[in-house]
């Protein structure tokens, strides 16, 4: 039997797991790699996720994607090099490092010390690494996860330095008091594109309120004065200014009132109190409740600068530091307007970025009277001291309301930002800050963008992107936290002057050269077996291992490196390899219990390789044996170690003999990308500094190259961002290390994110590339919308309105999620509610119609005893449904084809679902009793394409058919070309064409039946049609429409309708009662369980004559019945056709 047998209802979850168990095994990932490495290079941009929480949909769609375009490209013979990466840094890890150790906030951090707070961040960043494994993994996406970088691995965070540095040398980067949106709760400034990332603005209703500001009645504004006896002499009425605010916690820092200059002002008296707003908001500030008389005077915005009010509150630091009487004045400014509010506005400068430019412009005094933590401080009025900004809403309005001061308080819906992290209501503050000056670049950000970077959707270009350039404020690159990449510059104790670091040779910390050496082969190596400490039995030297470690040591010396100090495990093989290289090198061994293998608990003395079974190399850094360590803890050992002897000596050439773990944890953490220490093989790593972090950087002090004196490290760190939009460099360790190769593959081709990251990770790597290296970073940005629940909410773990993902890939497979996502309107930047009911719809009309036709193929091509030719099919064939599939079949390839190349996966998806659809409901269901050679080799040649074609879309299904149906050397549908499809030729086209109106004549003629309530299976004398051309069809095409409509003769006309002769002879009524008595017959195989082809004997009962007659008509070989005989009295299946009843057993 040519073609294994499957099974007509599949387990696709069993089939997957196979197939990825067959991927492993024969290591395809890695082939497929290999047999491009000299194709020309394919970069895609991947965004590295945080570890700190399990995969959901919102990372699966662009993982599907990050996988589906990778392998079309490598299937077109590109070079795709595919490396998995962590973001490691920034206020998530801190967050949830804060919970962990049951603190909250700056205070109890640099109370429990920066150090282990920092080490307990590193701890907890890849807790969720086998999580992403195993979910990355059964999505069938592709990528080099062993060797993944991480943000927080000191040769990335050089190169981030290095990116400083060039950007801070070409005049970029400053340092200044800016308005920033603020979090209280993490105590740092938040992006502004974080904010709008994330649609962290959230609808709140809270209560605004209109305050009075009583002007003094010596006012000095010329205008009034001028134009009002009102103002121009003390009055027994009092008149206030009346001011609107959402925010009434501001107002304790009032220390100035807004108009605007053009906009006209009226006087209105209430009762006994005359009160000053904008002419066109009176209606809406007094509305109809309050009996109000509105003065002839009117005056513009300019003729109330200078007028003088009463502070609200008296906050001694404002009138302190007010040393030019610039406080509590009207100025005029550009940002009022009268669209809400009086048309006047407060200001206490710090709180919003227009009231900060207008306070340096005129000279306010600035006084921030918040805290770190959003708590009022010191300086602020005694009611509110030590009070939550948002918890002295109440207090303010009450003592205002107590003090006559309160004139309206009402519901007021807006959005109002949030920390995207941690859900805390934000708030504008003036901060000291680090800032990347973005509007030098604008122009050439807008040139680039304009030029070289190609938006999927297109609209994205000039629209939503364009927009949020232009209007992007400077980036605020620095952040006032701990775990993260430390801004390098060190500014002097003397003249103040920066010193800015670009590498860590910079730091001029290089005191010694580190050389580290795994132990020779020993004999628990040869007997596969694991020797730690303590040692169940010692395991010496092999005997060729000395000369192999001397060869080493004699390499060690001709590089130059004479070693001067050796160090080595406490272990029997460690010692013997330290002791050969002290031999050799004259130098006297000392041993360190850090420097030990892997502790394995209870594995200790057990099988290496079922060791490694259980615990792979990926599992060891966050998952520990019983008893035993993580390899995490034995690089936190390891690096005490070196630290130590680093300190201690100087100018030394120092070698450490270790075991493999030990010494592979160091090159990992040293971002070096050595093999697996070998035995005896020597590597150097640089260990000047072992860590970046805070607070072994901070320890560092400088010289100035300016004055000379002590320079020490401003305490900012980086803003995650610029990690992320330093990726595409960072991650080959540019400039230091693989330079060419990076150049080479400079800007990359492709991008995909949810459309947030426009203007998040698109925008800063667009800013980063820009500034380095003259250009976009990348040419094809593709931005999918958001997936939401069904409701059309977001997704939501506590509401648990939504599937889980493994329950769904268990229901339906990892190809139907895969295919449902890329073909749906989310992969065109809109949302997409995520429906089961949709998915099961992907399920039939995708996976399981191909399946369908796929076991039909194998199922009659071995019963036929088919075998298939190692030759190409032979295009010139006879039959027209050949030819028409095999024309739709090269389309397929064309349009698929078109499709990908312009990343647009849905126009792709949907060419693959019609292909599917005619394939399966046109082509084999026209095809079906036929047992010829060449409709076998064409119904193979067709899935074989579709194998090839949904390779990349639906990779499991796609390699089951591929290798079942195919004897060639390549073993894998996903080691095959991309099948080239040829271009149409006139006549392939007009087939279609006809093929296309047989389908649309088929239509018309099934509609005629329905209205006439005569099913298809009656046949019926003759067809009526007619054709567009005027022209009738071919003779095959006349047969298949014939066939279809089941009538005995076809005639063309050239006018009038489709139309039948419905008139039904007693022939043609006893051929239809065989077609209905051959369906049920068909039915009962079905209950029964038959396979095709398995024969039977079929008896029967009726006294029927019209049955009887019909019967003779019965079609045996169709039904697979191999005797047909009436039998009187059976007991069979009784079963009713067109009202006639007939007994029936097989």
């Amino acid at each position: 039997m040519p073609f294994k047998p499957i099974d007509p209802k599949p387990n696709f979850t069993k089939l997957e797991e196979e197939v990825l168990k067959f991927w492993e095994d024969n290591q395809i990932f890695e082939k497929s790699l290999e047999q491009t490495r000299d194709g020309k290079p394919y970069t895609f941009y991947d965004g590295p996720p945080f570890a700190t929480g399990v995969p959901h949909y919102g990372s699966i769609l662009p993982s599907v994607v990050k996988d589906l375009i990778p392998r079309y490209q490598t299937m077109r013979g590109r070079f795709v090099r595919r490396r998995w990466g962590w973001d490691c840094h920034g206020l998530p890890i801190e967050e949830i490092t804060e919970r962990h150790l049951g603190i909250s906030g700056k205070k109890d951090i640099e109370k429990l010390g920066i150090k282990k707070f920092n080490e307990t961040c590193r701890s907890l960043v890849l807790q969720y690494v086998s999580e992403w494994r195993k979910t990355i993994r059964r999505i069938a996406r592709w990528v080099d996860f062993d060797n993944s970088y991480k943000t927080m691995d000191r040769d990335y965070m050089e190169s981030v330095w290095w990116a400083f540095k060039q950007i801070y040398d070409k005049g970029l980067v400053y340092e200044g008091r800016k308005v920033l949106l603020y979090c209280p709760r993490c105590e740092t400034p938040v992006s502004n594109f974080e904010v709008a990332m994330d649609n962290s603005y959230q609808e709140v209703t809270e209560e605004a309120v209109t305050v009075k500001f009583k002007v003094k009645p010596s006012t000095s504004a010329k205008g009034l004065r001028s134009g009002s006896k009102l103002m121009s002499e003390p009055v027994e009425d009092p008149t206030y200014l009346l001011a609107w605010t959402t925010t009434p916690w501001t107002l304790p820092g009032n220390v100035a009132l807004a108009a605007g200059k053009d906009i006209e002002y009226s006087i209105i008296k209430v009762g006994e109190e005359n009160y000053i707003v904008a002419t066109e908001r009176i209606p809406e500030v007094f509305g109809t409740n309050i009996k109000y008389q509105i003065s002839n005077i009117k005056f513009k915005g300019k003729d109330l600068v200078g007028l003088e009010y009463e502070p609200l509150f008296e906050v001694d630091k404002i009138n302190k530091d007010d040393k030019n009487h610039k406080a509590y004045k009207v100025y005029a400014a550009d940002f009022v307007n009268t669209e809400e509010g009086t048309g006047i506005v407060h200001t206490a400068v710090v709180y919003g970025e227009d009231d900060y430019n207008l306070g340096l412009k005129v000279g306010l005094p600035v006084v921030p009277l918040l805290d770190e933590k959003g708590k009022f401080n010191d300086q602020a009025p005694k009611l509110v001291k030590g009070e939550y900004f948002k918890d002295a809403d109440k207090i303010i309005k009450q003592d205002l309301e107590k003090r006559g001061l309160l004139f309206d308080r009402r519901p007021h819906q807006h959005a109002y930002p949030h920390c995207w992290r941690c859900g805390t209501a934000l708030y504008y503050n003036a901060i000291p800050a680090w800032f990347i000056n973005v509007q030098k670049i604008k122009k050439d950000l807008l040139k680039s963008n304009e030029k070289q970077m190609n938006w999927y959707p297109e609209h994205l270009k000039h629209g939503r992107y364009q927009k949020s350039v232009e209007a992007a404020p400077d980036w605020n690159i620095s952040r006032n936290r701990y775990w993260g990449n430390p801004i390098p510059v060190w500014k002097c104790e003397d003249c103040g002057k920066n010193t800015v670091v670009g590498s860590i040779k910079d730091l001029g910390l290089a005191k010694n050269n580190f050389f580290f050496s795994r132990h020779g082969e020993a004999e628990h190596n040869a007997n596969d077996l694991i020797s730690a400490y303590p040692e169940k039995k010692p395991s010496n030297l092999l005997p060729h291992a000395k000369k192999r470690i001397q060869a080493a040591a004699k390499r060690l010396e001709e590089s130059g490196n004479k070693i001067d100090l050796i160090f080595a495990s406490d272990l029997i093989r460690t010692k013997e390899t330290a002791e050969i290289y002290g031999e050799y090198f004259g130098c006297e061994v000392k041993t360190d219990p850090r420097l030990r293998e892997l502790n394995v608990g209870i594995y200790n003395g057990t099988s290496d390789s079922e060791f490694k079974k259980k615990f792979p190399y990926h599992q060891r850094w966050d998952k520990a044996p019983d008893g035993g360590e993580t390899n995490q803890q034995v690089l936190k050992r390891m690096l005490d170690f070196v630290n130590e002897t680093n300190k201690k000596y100087q100018g030394k050439n120092i070698l450490i003999v270790s075991h493999g773990d030990p010494l592979w944890t160091l090159q990992r953490h040293f971002g070096s990308e050595l093999p697996y220490p070998g035995f005896a093989q020597p590597f150097a790593l640089d260990v000047s500094i072992a860590d970046l972090h805070r607070p072994y950087i901070d320890e560092v002090v400088l010289v100035c190259k300016h004055c000379g004196g002590k320079a020490r490290r401003v305490s900012e760190i980086f803003d995650s961002w610029i990690e992320a939009g330093s990726m595409p460099f960072a991650e080959y360790h540019y400039p230091f290390d693989q330079k060419a190769i990076f150049e080479s593959r400079f800007p990359g081709q492709f991008v995909v994110e949810y459309i947030p990251q426009t203007r998040a990770w698109f925008y800063v790597m667009h800013i980063m590339g820009q500034i380095l290296f003259g250009k976009a970073p990348f040419e094809h940005i593709l931005t999918t919308g958001t997936i939401l629940a069904e409701d059309g909410t977001k997704m939501s773990k506590s509401k648990r309105n939504y599937p889980d993902p493994w329950l769904m890939m268990e229901k339906y497979g990892v190809d139907a999620l895969r295919f449902y996502l890329v073909n749906s309107p989310v992969m065109q930047a809109e949302d997409l509610n995520f429906s089961e009911r949709e998915l099961s719809v992907v399920y039939r009309k995708n996976i399981l119609i191909l399946w369908n036709v796929y076991n039909y193929f194998v199922t009659y091509a071995n019963e036929a005893g088919f075998e298939p030719e190692p030759k190409d099919l032979d295009r010139d064939l006879e039959n027209v449904l050949d030819r028409w599939i095999v024309i739709k079949t090269e389309k397929l390839m064309l349009e698929v084809e078109s499709g990908l190349e312009s990343y647009d996966t849905v126009k792709a998806t949907r060419t693959i679902l019609a292909y599917l659809d005619e394939l399966s409901t046109w082509y084999v269901r026209r095809s079906r009793g036929r047992k010829d050679l060449v409709f076998f080799e064409v119904l193979r040649h067709c899935l074989l394409v579709t194998s090839r074609v949904m390779a990349p879309f639906t990779p499991f299904i796609s390699e089951i058919i591929f290798r079942n149906l195919t004897r060639r050397d390549i073993i894998s549908v996903h080691l095959t070309d991309w099948p080239k499809g040829v271009k149409l030729g006139k006549a392939d086209e007009k087939l279609l064409a006809d093929m296309e109106e047989v389908r649309s004549l088929v239509e018309t003629g099934h509609s005629l039946r329905k209205a006439k309530q005569i099913k298809v299976r009656q046949p019926l004398a003759k067809l009526f049609y007619i054709t567009k051309s005027g022209k009738s069809l071919e003779v095959g095409l006349v047969k298949i429409l014939a066939d279809e409509l089941n009538v005995k003769s076809i005639e063309h006309k050239k006018t009038g309708e489709v139309d039948f002769e419905w008139k039904i002879s007693a022939e043609l009524k006893q051929e239809g009662l065989a077609r209905d008595l051959e369906r049920t017959v068909q039915e009962m195989r079905k209950n029964r369980g038959l396979k095709v082809g398995e024969m039977v004997n079929l008896s029967y009962d009726t006294e029927d004559e019209e049955l009887l007659a019909a019967m003779q008509l019965f079609d045996t070989k169709k039904t697979y019945i191999k005797e047909v005989e009436k039998v009187k009295g059976i007991k069979g299946e009784e079963v009713e056709i067109q009202n006639k009843t007939i007994n029936i057993k097989i």
